[in-house]
């Protein structure tokens, strides 16, 4: 399917920003087996990290259209090949300006900056790339450890001179092991959760009403046990770790339903989409110790300030959206994205091509 790009060269468009560069997107390109002809750049934004966090946040939550494309973009596309972008907006106005476009190329795994059912009406491949998956995974599990050992309370009263060994949930903390994690969702982040907690020997139900069986089974989570209901998850487990896509259906769909059928004793772990979650009801929930606390890497609105009702709780544990954001991850991303290229030609194998309008890819 994508044969063509090692057939003969081809006109490429890579659009950098202020996380992923031109410079490494050409170098990636050109490490590849792809036949590059013409490279031309375009960047996206104006290189401020906090604008580009605030029109991530859009686009991932009102979709390609959300965000006006990198300047120029539109005068490129004329003789453009392939697109090879990180979060410039790809949106159907964009690609009718591409009568030559053969294949979009993202170097991260989300796709709501790209309208996919615009590409497969053209037959265009979008490939991704799960960039993140492990560091997300291995940071939640630290948030798990951090909130239900008190590790990040502690760490800030002693900051602070204060030695204190008792905390809102001093009467029922507990190892891992003797704890029931829930995971909502078993994409691709979900899995490498689970595949560490299930190292670590800790008991998990799963709900994710689109898993693949044969992908779990590969992943030696073939006896996950899952539940029917998201319901059912939030009532059961002990940590409720959230891994959804975030969708129009989906958002802020985390609501003061799900939180009070917890435990009085759980714990809720949100290291996906802050747009998945109704946050003032979490924060009802939170004030009122319905549950033994929260561990939250990403919020509905950001960056966070003292508006948001966060401040003086005693039982949650907060982090600037800092899951995914290792060295190796999203700077070196488009090597990663060329890697799944060369290996789609390699072994002819289409996962982590999306066509024809399947948009359910976790990041």
């Amino acid at each position: 399917m994508l044969n063509f790009l090692f057939e003969k060269p081809q006109n490429i468009v890579v659009v950098g920003d202020v996380f992923v560069s031109c410079d490494t997107m050409e170098a990636a390109l050109r490490a590849s087996r792809v036949k590059v002809g013409k490279i031309t750049r375009a960047f996206w934004g104006s290189g401020d990290k906090d604008e580009f966090a605030a029109r991530q946040l859009n686009l991932e939550r009102r979709g390609p259209e959300a965000e006006a494309w990198a300047e120029g973009l539109e005068k490129l596309m004329g003789d453009c090949d392939v697109l090879l972008t990180h979060f410039n907006p790809v949106p159907q106005a964009l690609i009718d300006r591409a009568p030559r476009l053969k294949a979009v190329l993202t170097c991260r795994g989300g796709l709501e900056h790209i309208d996919v059912k615009a590409c497969s009406r053209r037959n265009i491949p979008v490939v991704n790339v799960i960039r993140n998956a492990v560091p997300v995974a291995e940071f939640t599990i630290g948030m798990m450890l951090a909130l239900t050992r008190n590790i990040a309370a502690s760490h800030h009263l002693m900051i602070e001179g204060c030695w204190k060994k008792e905390y809102p949930n001093s009467k029922f903390t507990s190892t891992l092991g003797n704890l029931t994690v829930g995971l909502a969702g078993l994409g691709n982040v979900g899995i490498e959760v689970a595949t560490r907690l299930k190292a670590l020997g800790v008991p998990m139900i799963a709900f994710d009403a689109y898993a693949d069986p044969q992908r779990l089974r590969r992943n030696g989570l073939g006896d996950i046990r899952f539940v029917d209901t998201l319901e059912e998850l939030f009532s059961q487990a002990d940590i409720v770790s959230l891994h959804l896509r975030l969708t129009p259906e989906t958002e802020k769909s985390i609501d003061r339903r799900y939180f009070s059928l917890m435990k009085p004793t759980a714990y809720f772990i949100n290291t996906a989409r802050g747009g998945l979650v109704n946050q003032e009801d979490l924060l009802d929930t939170l004030r009122a110790h319905a549950i033994a606390g929260a561990a939250l890497d990403v919020f509905d609105k950001e960056p966070v300030t003292a508006e948001a009702g966060f401040a003086g709780l005693d039982n949650v544990v907060l982090t600037a959206h800092l899951a995914g954001a290792t060295e190796d991850a999203i700077p070196k991303a488009p090597y990663l994205l060329m890697r799944e290229v060369d290996r789609i030609a390699e072994k002819g194998t289409t996962e982590r091509i999306v066509n024809f309008g399947d948009l359910r890819v976790d990041e």
